[in-house]
């Protein structure tokens, strides 16, 4: 299914912005400026989405230096870029993603989109969620080697969001970055 592929694209991006993070990166990436803001579906924060922001280039413009940065939002829909696991993004215009996949399920989309306005709603994490059909020990609590495995999911926002050329979405990424950007994403 294409969104298996999508979803496990994200994750894998994810966990890559994850390990560079760790120190494992370049030391330093010159000129970065922090970009910050929230992202909304439905006037409502939207939880654990991942970002991308790809640099919109000018006819000619040359790819070198050139880099992506990514973002999750976190439970409240706030979210951090970085670029290389390192806090920012360099100066520019860019092209902004947005994907949010939920488990799958008879009405899944619309029971999450219920649930998500009752007050006191909150959100799971994806781990917490997709670590529940794929535990890490036997059944004596032994660790088990495991493999990335396939979800059945389902995007929960429309899927035009998570393409550069549908989404809409863009960010001017000014040398003193941005603290304020918001999305307001609709069905």
């Amino acid at each position: 299914m294409e969104l298996n592929r999508a979803f496990m694209a994200s994750a894998l991006a994810v966990a890559a912005a994850a390990t560079l993070s760790c120190g494992c990166g370049p030391e330093k990436i010159p000129g970065l400026a922090p970009v910050e803001g929230v992202v909304t579906y439905e006037g409502i924060p939207l939880p654990y989405a991942s970002m991308t922001f790809a640099p919109v280039l000018k006819e000619g413009e040359p790819r070198t230096g050139v880099r992506v940065s990514t973002a999750m939002t976190d439970a409240h829909g706030r979210f951090v870029a970085s670029t290389l696991g390192r806090v920012g993004a360099l100066p520019g215009e860019y092209a902004v993603t947005v994907e949010k996949y939920i488990p799958n399920g008879a009405g899944a989309v619309e029971a999450w989109e219920k649930a998500r306005r009752e007050p006191g709603y909150s959100e799971p994490r994806p781990a917490d969620v997709f670590d529940e059909g794929n535990p890490q020990v036997d059944e004596k609590g032994n660790p088990v080697e495991t493999v990335a495995a396939t979800f059945d999911v389902v995007s929960a926002i429309p899927t035009s969001y998570a393409e550069k050329e549908t989404s809409g979405l863009t960010a001017a990424v000014p040398e003193k970055g941005v603290k304020d950007l918001k999305f307001e994403l609709v069905k």
